[in-house]
């Protein structure tokens, strides 16, 4: 073996195992690479490998500013060498690449070398014209040009003239390469004319252009437009534009026969091409009725069928950017016929990003409606968000939320209308009920309408009716969803407007309450006194001294964590022995509405300095290790249920079976281990804690005394879904290593489909028949699917395969809920947690199953296959 087949075997085995330093460590490995290149026994294949090497990596090769001119006349030397002997085409052509990339990247272009390269590179592009042996190698000199033009323009202005004869005179498929050359020249030109003329000291270098030469240039360039590739021609017409921009003398009808002839296409490039023309030259190429016809054209596009949702988005944008409108001019409006504005009307089948889309161009359909008085066009703008509002309603999707909050948002920023404040607050009313996880986003969204419109009693209208609603939610769910309810109180607690009692009474539940709604943690007692401290010091105690004192006495005397008793304690001193006005000066609003303090009061102290108190440091890689070691469900009444009668009530209908399953909590009874891999010896206080999800309830937060590295931990989590959807669960993890603390990253928790599908958890008849309920509830839900509103759906789907195949094919949690099977049919039946349900029947057909499916939730569809 010859050494440059050692050095090429070295090379690659370097590579390929991801050890680079080695590769580079020899700081002259660039000069062996490149002896490499002049072996005649190298095939063309090893020499692109060791070019593109050196492009890549030219730093850590061994190129320096004091040896990049070395290399470049090497290189150049070997591009002579097999230009002269005409072979390796593509490898010189590489060769041209790198040098002109180790021109750019060590700023060479003011130097003799970089004119030695550039008078190669015209030389290629000055001879052969209409050649075809030598396209590459003429189109590759030309894509070098273009950059070092672009990095220093003015650098080929002198060579204008010759190119521009060029450009004239070919006639292969080089020649859009030629065009882009000339007019990246030219465009330079416009852009810095200083820098061009200053640059240069030579007469012929300060040649003022005509106007006329502009002219017959873009003619001649526009006439052959249909030989250009898409990317070419966007690249050509933007050059194109800034120069008829500058040169008044150039009409801009000159692309008109251009837009016209792409106004037809379905190339969402091209289609764009035209657009943008169209605004960067108003009224100036198209007539009003070719105007139109571009209009109706992309109106036509918006709902088209074979259109993807990105193409769709871009119908939206063209329509929003040639109409002109924004939310700031509340009396301009899209100007197109009365008829035509359903068109912006979402549909069903829209994906949220094109239904927002579809609702700002619905709402630009309208001037400011402010003043309407029939309230139809209002009307038609609150019905666009349906589709969207159900979405949200059946999905409880966060995405979907923030969407809808967007489109309103944008509503009432235009029409500022008393009709959509009241029929906002219909909205937040429904949804805040059904998901009160989205009051983070309806507390930014109100606050975004304060911001907008300050005089406006919006604000206060929907706070006060998120507080009494908040403070007349049933004991279950306000302890299920207390921290998102405190954030809305925390807000309610600023206004004088909203009377105070009704949080007091709200406080006081959850504090005495605290060790079943989170254990009396930390962090429910200061967001509880978060709230105290608001209505301190906008309320005052004159009429709330006897229910706030007794709820600072409870605390201060009942509750688990010492932090919250002493704060607590200073809060009851405030209120025994100081007035109103001294509180107000000792004490100042939270005004925090997204989270609550996530620290002890005692670090916030003046002149505290605990012993081993330092900033929290981030781990680029953590060295733990968790996994999930088994999963189990459970299924059994709810501990706020418990006093109630929940054998004795009949189930009849799908009322009452709902009614008595409300009654019953699906947990997730799950065991993880986790271990230190790396790392040190040993760690202490490691808190494990997890990101709130909406496909379920928060977790609590995990606590270890010490880890040992080697040793595994097992410990126990409970996760009650929400939302029978797969879902990841961020996960993250603090702990102290030599009085520091440290925070990194863990593996996520998952909760799979498999995980989520048991069987039905409650007898429906009695005595217990397990066929006999699944067919009484498979009534049931296909009864109430005919119903309108109905959450409930039908599915039919064929898999090829005999029953017998299928019966013993099918996931283990499937077959957890096999209700019965026989030679001819099998019955599955499915609970979703917390409420859900998915009935199976597969019926034998000669050669395949027949499986028909009802749910009452639709989304349960989307994973049968995953399980069959």
């Amino acid at each position: 073996m010859s050494s440059w087949e050692e050095t090429l075997c070295r090379s690659r085995h370097l590579v390929s195992s991801g050890a680079f330093d080695k590769l580079f460590g020899d700081k002259y490995f660039i000069f062996d690479a490149i002896k490499l290149l002049y072996t005649d026994t190298a095939d063309e294949k090893t020499k692109l490998e060791q070019l593109i090497l050196i492009e890549e990596f030219s730093q850590q090769a061994g190129v320096q500013t004091s040896n990049v001119d070395q290399v470049v006349e090497t290189l150049l030397d070997v591009f002579h060498q097999l230009t002269r002997q005409g072979r390796d085409g593509n490898v010189s052509c590489q060769i041209l690449t790198t040098l002109t990339t180790i021109l750019v990247l060590y700023e060479q272009l003011e130097t003799e070398t970089c004119q030695s390269v550039v008078q190669t590179l015209l030389a290629i592009v000055c001879n052969g014209i209409n050649v075809t042996d030598n396209r590459p190698l003429r189109s590759t000199a030309c894509q070098c040009l273009i950059q070092l033009e672009d990095v220093r323009p003015g650098l080929l202005w002198r060579e204008k003239d010759s190119l521009i004869k060029l450009m004239k005179q070919e006639r292969t498929s080089v020649y859009e390469d030629y065009v882009l050359l000339v007019t990246q020249i030219l465009q330079n030109r416009i852009s810095a004319p200083d820098d061009i003329t200053s640059k240069e000291k030579d007469v012929d270098r300060v040649i003022t252009p005509d106007s006329l030469e502009y002219r017959q240039i873009v003619s001649q360039i526009m006439n052959n437009i249909s030989l250009f590739s898409q990317g070419g021609l966007w690249h050509i017409v933007l050059d194109l534009v800034n120069i008829v921009q500058n040169y008044h003398e150039i009409s801009a009808t000159i692309f008109k026969p251009m837009m016209l002839h792409h106004m037809s296409t379905s190339d969402t490039a091209l289609l764009h091409l035209v657009v943008f023309i169209q605004s960067e030259f108003e009224k100036e190429v198209l007539t009003d009725g070719e105007e139109k016809q571009l209009r109706n054209r992309i109106l036509a596009g918006l709902n088209h069928p074979s259109l993807t949702p990105a193409q769709r988005l871009f119908y939206c944008h063209w329509i929003e950017s040639l109409t002109n409108v924004t939310l700031d001019d509340q009396e301009a409006c899209i100007g197109i016929p009365d008829d035509q504005p359903l068109v912006f009307f979402p549909s069903a089948f829209d994906p949220i990003d094109c239904q927002l889309a579809k609702l700002e161009l619905l709402n630009f359909c309208f001037p400011s409606l402010v003043k309407e008085e029939n309230g139809q066009a209002a009307a038609l703008l609150l019905g666009g968000v349906g589709y969207l509002h159900k979405l949200v309603w059946h999905t409880g999707g966060q995405r979907a939320a923030r969407t809808l909050f967007r489109a309103l948002f944008s509503m009432y920023r235009r029409h500022c209308s008393k009709s959509f404040s009241q029929d906002i607050n219909r909205f937040l009313r429904g949804l805040i009920s059904g998901f009160p996880f989205f009051i983070p986003h309806a507390l930014d969204f109100i606050e975004s309408l304060r911001e907008m419109t300050p005089d406006s009693p919006v604000y206060l209208e929907i706070l006060q009716l998120l507080h009494h609603q908040v403070i007349n939610t049933p004991q279950q769910q306000a302890a299920e969803y207390c921290y998102f309810y405190l954030q809305v109180l925390k807000r309610a607690s600023l206004q004088p407007e909203i009377a105070p009692q009704g949080t007091v009474r709200f406080l006081s539940y959850l504090a005495e309450n605290s060790l079943s709604v989170d254990e009396g943690s930390w962090r429910l007692g200061i967001a509880i006194l978060s709230v105290c401290q608001n209505v301190l010091v906008c309320h005052g105690t004159r009429e709330l001294y006897v229910e706030i004192g007794d709820l600072l006495f409870y605390l201060m005397t009942q509750y688990e964590d010492t932090d919250v008793r002493d704060k607590a304690r200073f809060y009851y001193m405030l209120i025994t022995s100081s007035t109103d006005e001294k509180i107000s000066m000792i004490i100042q609003p939270t005004t925090d509405s997204q989270s609550f303090h996530h620290e002890a009061i005692s670090t916030l102290l003046p002149n505290h300095k605990a012993k081993g108190h330092s900033n929290v440091k981030q781990l680029e890689k953590s060295f733990f290790c968790l996994e999930k070691l088994k999963v189990q469900a459970e299924t059994f009444v709810d501990i706020q249920c418990i006093d109630e009668d929940h054998t004795a009530s009949l189930i009849c209908d799908l009322k009452t079976y709902y009614g008595k399953l409300s009654k019953y909590k699906t947990v997730l009874k799950t065991v993880h281990r986790i271990s230190m891999t790396l790392g040190p010896e040993e760690v202490l206080a490691l808190c494990i804690y997890f990101e709130e999800d909406s496909n379920c309830q928060p977790l609590k937060e995990i606590r270890l005394s010490k880890i040992k590295a080697e040793e595994n931990y097992e410990f126990n989590l409970d996760i009650v879904p929400r939302i029978p959807l797969a879902t990841k669960i961020i996960t993250r993890c603090e702990f102290v290593n030599d009085e520091q603390t440290y925070r990194g990253q863990l593996a996520d928790i998952v909760v799979s489909t498999e995980d989520l599908i048991i069987p039905l958890p409650i007898e429906i008849v009695t005595p217990a028949n397990r066929e006999e309920d699944f067919q009484t509830l498979w009534k049931w839900l296909a009864e109430d699917s005919l119903q309108e509103g109905s959450t409930c759906l039908e599915s039919v789907t064929t898999v090829q395969k005999t029953l017998g195949d299928f019966v013993s094919s099918v996931r283990p949690c499937l077959k957890r809920c096999q209700i019965s099977a026989n030679a001819d049919y099998a019955t599955y039946g499915i609970f979703l947690p917390p409420s859900y349900h998915l009935l199976m029947k597969a019926s034998a057909q000669q050669d395949y199953v027949v499986l028909r499916s009802i749910t009452d939730f639709y989304q349960s569809l989307l994973f049968i296959r995953d399980v069959i």
